[in-house]
């Protein structure tokens, strides 16, 4: 019986230090039929040797606007039925092709699948995982999509998702794959069927813009996490001009906005960028009355666990 093919799209610049780490990892699937994309946005560092050491790949380099502009382009070059999202220093974990073909073909009218993601680190005694978080469970999709952590390249997707909605947003540099799966859950009614064990590997590195161990009291995370946040925080607000928007998800919407505006405005304070801190008081307010409470309680809430010894 032929297995489904699947497809894999790696966005790709200057990672000549983990690139190999990802195409290994899928090869180490051992799954006869897929392909592996990579958009190469024109690295310089030693990436396109260490890619041409790999025949199977289809290495596409170019520049870009980014990686979502180049995942879009990898997306319209892929003919797989299954569709997965590789990022250039991460890795999938062993057997993850197997589970996910074994679910669609479980759920033949399933759209997506999700399963789980461990964070590691690497060290001198190798890596270190630092956590471990679940797939999504149907009753916690809002949840998790809104307020949680989406898991997003445990994803994987049947072509029409992107048929039905299109395909990222890729004026947004850093939330574009957050409010990709929120929009297919609104607009393409996608609900993903959860698969209990892990698929990936999110590795935390400095390099990495939003998972990293930089505090975002240090002035280089600092400025990256405001425009994280802001990023965050337009996304959200065109969410919810929406009139249609159902309950549940304005809720959560309006909740999780307050917090990332407590959270832009205390790292503006604490960056000296008083316009940026007064201009997020008032975006904050202005969707939510609450959002002085809602600051106040947050910032109780960060000095006790400073006071108490916790990061």
């Amino acid at each position: 019986m032929t297995r489904p093919l699947i497809s894999i799209i790696t966005p790709c610049l200057n990672r000549s230090d983990f690139i190999g780490e990802a195409v290994e990892s899928v090869l180490a699937q051992n799954y006869p039929n897929f392909e592996h994309i990579v958009m190469d946005a024109g690295s310089t560092d030693g990436t396109l040797d260490v890619l041409r050491s790999y025949p199977h790949l289809h290495v596409h380099s170019e520049p870009d606007r980014g990686m979502y502009d180049g995942i879009n382009k990898g997306l319209r070059l892929a003919r797989g039925e299954i569709i997965g999202l590789l990022n250039s220093d991460d890795l999938y974990a062993e057997g993850c092709f197997d589970a996910v073909a074994a679910a669609f073909d479980q759920h033949l009218d399933a759209l997506a699948v999700v399963g789980g993601i461990t964070t590691f680190s690497d060290g001198p005694g190798g890596p270190t995982q630092l956590n471990i978080v679940p797939p999504i469970e149907t009753n916690e999709l809002w949840y998790r999509l809104i307020q949680g952590h989406p898991v997003t390249n445990a994803w994987f997707f049947r072509p029409l998702v992107f048929q039905r909605i299109g395909y990222f947003d890729d004026h947004y540099h850093y939330a574009a794959d957050r409010y990709f799966l929120i929009r297919a859950a609104l607009d393409g009614d996608v609900c993903p069927v959860p698969i209990h064990q892990v698929l990936y590997h999110y590795r935390q590195h400095s390099g990495s813009a939003t998972i990293s161990a930089l505090d975002s009291r240090t002035h280089e995370y600092g400025n990256t996490r405001m425009e994280v946040l802001q990023e965050d925080l337009g996304a959200q607000e065109e969410f919810l001009a929406r009139t249609e928007l159902p309950g549940e998800v304005r809720r959560r919407m309006r909740r999780e906005h307050a917090e990332r505006c407590y959270r832009l405005a205390a790292t503006a304070l604490y960056h000296h960028r008083w316009r940026l801190a007064i201009a997020t008081a008032w975006r904050g307010w202005r969707k939510n009355f609450l959002w002085p409470l809602i600051f106040s309680e947050m910032a109780f809430r960060r000095l006790q666990k400073e006071a108490n010894g916790h990061d």
